[in-house]
């Protein structure tokens, strides 16, 4: 005969699954409440600035292979409008360092060159310490004299900066030192005896130049490595125009949560409170992957450039062109255009760029984006011009927004829908009233343009 106690248990395991259920969906419906849904309102009279093109204009090249990868494919690049191409790999690749005191840019120049035909400016990541220089023989680690490695900072500086006259460069220290290299923050090797060795060199070369110096460019945003930087630098009064960190994620929120943390951190620093921001590697994946030879990258993209663009940032998107080896994983790799050895059609992310160049004149101020739609607003002359993207990594949600534009003088107008990667439609409106309301359908993981102008 069963026990009372034994009922219990057997009563319990009967209820556990209706209870596992009932608390999966108390936190779907958690979920759901949390989310918000889009009601875009234009204010097309009121402009905030420029268009944000520093979240769209920038772009880093990897460390694919000791070449210029951008020669071959530069009108594809000058295409995009690019205002600044970051590089790594200077004096690992480049054969810059020839012995003490002697170096030969000829290699480096070329890259350079290139990236300057673009009309870009460079972005130079200084990095890796050559073998030959290094405490153990394998580049990227410390070096066995500092003074060898000031020397090639220095020398590089003044090449660019005052040989060649590059206004405006950016001088970041390292690519990834948690990486490459293994430097730490608290302990041999120091991420800030490297940081110190070359500000000071590059200050020291580019001499009455006009540059920005910063790091640590982690592979992430790491709190610890940001608080310790700015420490040293106030501490020691050394040189810190920009901090930067690499972040991949195909969450839109993990880039917003990063910046909104460094904002919280410059505040303790009244010094930088104005420091600049910089995400000078960025992507959905930090691995190859499919995503990024079709339009989910484009549409992950299109809406970080939406998403992030109250924010005063600069993002570069890696990378411009894949590398030359094949990958086993079905994806080409990182770039927007595929290795010229395999193919010379522009992926989906590259027409996303030449998609947002469509976008000029100044900032419009909205408000309304949703948990999944964000938007961009702007005015070209008399044309309104609204960047709306649907993104959602499960590729599952529609939505119908309204959208609204205020203060419009009233009489006849001519609505235009540019989709992406798709057609062009218009239509002409007679508006009556100041304040006109569209219902725009959004697919999942798609974009459009409304173009609104007044009719001739």
């Amino acid at each position: 005969m069963l026990t009372q106690k034994t009922n219990k248990t057997i009563i319990s395991l009967l209820l556990l699954p209706l209870l596992i259920f009932s608390v999966q969906k108390i936190i779907q419906l958690q979920q759901l409440a949390s989310d918000t849904y889009a009601n875009i309102i234009i204010n097309t009279q009121k402009t905030d600035g420029p268009l944000p093109r520093s979240l769209w204009a920038n772009f880093s090249q990897g460390g694919e292979e000791a070449s210029d990868m951008l020669a071959p494919v530069l009108s594809q690049v000058t295409a995009l409008q690019p205002q600044y191409i970051r590089i790594d790999h200077l004096f690992d690749f480049y054969d810059v360092y020839q012995g003490p005191s002697q170096f030969n840019f000829t290699k480096l120049d070329q890259v350079i060159d290139t990236i300057l035909a673009t009309s870009a400016t460079p972005f130079l990541s200084l990095s890796y310490t050559p073998a030959s220089i290094t405490q153990n023989g394998q580049n990227a680690s410390a070096p066995q004299d500092w003074n060898l490695w000031y020397q090639i900072v220095k020398a590089t500086a003044n090449r660019y900066s005052v040989e060649k006259n590059i206004k405006n460069i950016y001088y970041e220290v390292w690519n990834e030192p948690d990486l490459f290299g293994s430097w730490h923050y608290q302990k041999n090797p120091s991420y800030l005896t490297l940081y110190t060795h070359t500000a000071q060199a590059v200050v020291d070369g580019a001499v009455g130049s006009q540059y920005k110096i910063g790091g640590p460019a982690t592979t992430a945003f790491y709190k610890n490595w940001l608080i310790a930087l700015l420490n040293h630098c106030q501490t020691q009064n050394l040189p810190l125009d920009f901090i930067s960190f690499h972040l991949y994620s195909p969450h839109i929120s993990d880039f917003q949560k990063d910046l909104i943390s460094l904002d919280k951190i410059l505040q303790d620093y009244p010094r930088y409170q104005h420091l600049e921001k910089i995400i000078s590697e960025s992507g959905p994946y930090s691995d190859p992957h499919s995503g990024y030879d079709n339009s989910f990258s484009a549409l992950h993209f299109l809406s970080l450039a939406t998403s992030l663009s109250p924010q005063n940032t600069k993002l570069f998107t890696f990378e411009i062109v894949d590398g030359p080896t094949p990958r086993s994983d079905l994806s080409s790799g990182w770039g927007l255009i595929p290795h010229p050895k395999f193919n010379s059609q522009p992926k989906p992310r590259y027409q996303a760029f030449l998609f947002l160049n469509q976008l000029k004149g100044d900032q419009l101020l909205s408000s309304g984006d949703g948990s999944w739609v964000s938007s961009l607003s702007g005015k070209n002359g008399q044309t309104i011009q609204t960047l709306l993207v649907n993104y959602d990594p499960n590729g599952q949600h529609y939505e119908k927004i309204p959208l609204t534009y205020q203060y419009l003088s009233p009489g006849s107008y001519q609505l235009k829908t540019i989709n992406f990667l798709g057609k062009t439609e218009t239509k002409n409106l007679r508006l009556f009233y100041s304040h006109h309301t569209e219902f725009v359908s959004l697919l999942p993981n798609s974009a459009l343009i409304l173009e609104l102008s007044p009719s001739l």
